[in-house]
């Protein structure tokens, strides 16, 4: 098997998650490929600089990873497309579905970047509802200090939504919003584990230092 990337914006990154990653959307009749990309900084530099500015990928670029059969994928020319690092797969859109059987395991997010405009996707009306992302995160915090069986319930209902925004609530600064750090780590890794539970672990957080062996058996 192979690993791919691709660098999405936010309505992809959703459209993936309703297929719980194991396949990616349908192209538009605008577009007659599908690019996945064969090195991770590749598609860093498309997330990073491209898609954190751009309105129609919501401001955000998740790099996503994923595993391909060998023997199916080497039918696929390589295509440079600018500097060595550049190398992307041109599977043709009706292709597809095809594509999406060859993968092995789930799509997972490695990485994200957050542009300045970034609000994410609303959430269900929940006690989350109408809250900004940071408020979403505190809720959480406060939600699972007065009851931690309604915690674990909003953790499986709004899984999406955390998905989308937890690197962003790794990354970020909230002491000034009454969570340290380390308070904040304890948080994500109980929701973490929640999403462990429901097996709906799509992120790579192991390689941001957000778990450990322990933290997975916090609930």
């Amino acid at each position: 098997m192979i690993k791919l990337y691709r660098p999405v914006g936010l309505k992809e990154m959703e459209l993936i998650l309703n297929k719980e990653c194991k396949g990616f959307p349908s192209r538009l009749p605008t577009q007659p490929y599908f690019y996945p990309v064969l090195n991770c900084d590749y598609a860093k530099q498309i997330a990073s600089k491209w898609n954190t500015v751009d309105k129609g990928s919501g401001f955000v670029g998740y790099v996503t990873e994923f595993s391909v059969d060998e023997k199916y994928i080497e039918k696929y020319q390589i295509h440079t497309v600018g500097a060595a690092l550049h190398n992307e797969l041109w599977v043709p859109a009706d292709e597809l579905v095809i594509f999406n059987q060859n993968i092995i395991g789930d799509i997972m997010i490695s990485q994200a970047y957050y542009g300045k405009d970034y609000v994410g996707l609303t959430p269900l009306p929940t006690i989350l509802r109408d809250k900004g992302i940071n408020e979403q995160l505190l809720t959480l915090k406060s939600l699972m200090n007065y009851n931690i069986m309604d915690f674990r319930c909003e953790v499986a209902l709004q899984w999406k939504i955390i998905i989308l925004n937890i690197i962003l609530w790794f990354k970020k600064d909230m002491s000034s919003s009454g969570l340290c750090t380390q308070e904040k780590k304890e948080l994500l890794n109980r929701i973490y584990s929640v999403l462990v539970d429901d097996k709906k672990n799509y992120v790579s957080f192991s390689k941001h230092k957000l778990t450990s062996e322990n933290s997975l058996n916090q609930l």
